[in-house]
C-alpha cells in the first residue's frame, strides 16, 4: 500500500478539493435553472408578440384582443406552474435554515403583493381619467419594472451575479419601452426581454453541464 494514500491533503489541496465539490453540487443544483429560462424566454416571446399583434399590424392584420391576451395569460400561467414544479425539484435534497425559509417566503409574498398592488394603483388612475392610450404604456411598463427590482433583489439576497444583471437589463428595457410607447413598446418586451431569457437559459445550461462559466456567483 502507497503510504501517500494515508497522508492528509494539505490545505491548498483540500480547499480545492471542498471548492471543486461545491462547484459540482451547484452546477447539480442549477440543472433546472436553463428549462426555467427557456421557459419565461417562450412565455415573452410568443405573449408579447401577440400583444404587439393586436394594433402594431392594422390593418393588413389585427390578432383579436380577447385572444391575444388568452395567449399571454394563458403563457404566463404556465411559465409560473413550470418554474413552480422546476423550482421544487431543485430543492430536493437540501435542507433550508429557518432563516433562508423566511427569507424566501416574505420575497414571495412581496413579488405576488406587488404585481396586485400595481394593478390596483392602475385601476385607481383609469377610474381617476387615465387615458387610455397612457394606461397601455403604463401598466406593461410598471409590471415589467417590477419584475426587474425582483431579479435584482433575489440576485443580491442570494448572491447571483447573474439575476443581478438580468434584472438590470430588464429594468432598461423597460424604461426604453416606456419612451417607445404602444404598441411597439411589446415588440421590444419580446425581442429584448424574451431575447435576454433565451440567452441566459444558453449560458446556463453550458455551466450547468461543463462549469467552465466562472464567477457566476459571489
Amino acid at each position: 500500500m502507497d503510504d501517500n494514500e494515508d497522508r492528509p491533503l494539505d490545505p491548498a489541496a483540500a480547499l480545492a478539493l471542498v471548492a471543486s465539490q461545491q462547484d459540482d453540487f451547484e452546477r447539480r443544483q442549477a440543472r433546472s435553472v436553463p428549462w426555467i429560462l427557456l421557459a419565461w424566454g417562450i412565455v415573452w416571446v410568443v405573449g408579447f408578440l401577440a400583444l404587439w399583434s393586436i394594433d402594431a399590424l392594422r390593418p393588413a392584420f389585427a390578432l383579436p384582443a380577447p385572444i391575444a391576451i388568452g395567449i399571454f395569460t394563458g403563457l404566463m400561467v404556465a411559465g409560473v406552474v413550470v418554474s413552480a414544479i422546476l423550482g421544487i425539484r431543485m430543492g430536493r435534497g437540501f435542507r433550508s435554515t429557518p432563516a433562508a425559509a423566511f427569507t424566501g417566503k416574505v420575497f414571495g409574498i412581496t413579488c405576488s403583493a406587488g404585481f396586485v398592488a400595481v394593478y390596483l394603483l392602475g385601476a385607481a388612475l383609469l377610474q381617476h381619467g387615465m387615458p387610455r392610450d397612457v394606461a397601455n404604456v403604463l401598466f406593461p411598463v410598471l409590471f415589467i419594472l417590477l419584475v426587474a427590482l425582483m431579479y435584482v433583489m433575489a440576485g443580491a439576497i442570494w448572491h447571483v451575479k447573474p439575476a443581478v444583471a438580468l434584472g438590470t437589463w430588464i429594468a432598461v428595457v423597460a424604461l426604453v419601452g416606456a419612451f417607445v410607447g404602444y404598441p411597439h413598446l411589446y415588440l421590444l418586451f419580446a425581442l429584448a426581454g424574451g431575447g435576454v431569457f433565451l440567452i441566459g437559459a444558453v449560458v446556463m445550461a453550458t455551466w450547468a453541464r461543463t462549469g467552465r462559466l466562472k464567477g457566476l456567483n459571489g
